[in-house]
């Protein structure tokens, strides 16, 4: 089974959720955020900079794990209701 969840969550990723976010909030969103970096990280040191990459790779990290178990919930409340 976990086979199979990884299989569709690989194929989810790659295949549809790029198709669901395509929308204008979203990439206005993105746009602010990605400004709003750029502009902050401009005040920080190197040190400063080198120790927030590591700790937003840490948590990229957790929220990969969380959304992973989010979808693997989803699919398996999705499978036992297509028993019913």
């Amino acid at each position: 089974m976990e086979l199979l969840f990884h299989t569709l969550y690989s194929y989810v990723q790659e295949n549809q959720v790029f198709r669901y976010l395509q929308t204008p909030e979203y990439r206005r969103a993105v746009s602010n955020i990605e400004k709003d970096w750029v502009r902050f990280r401009s005040t920080l040191t190197a040190e400063q900079s080198n120790q927030l990459d590591a700790l937003l790779a840490r948590e990229r990290e957790v929220a990969l794990i969380e959304d992973k178990a989010s979808f693997c919930s989803a699919l398996s409340i999705g499978i036992s209701l297509g028993r019913l």
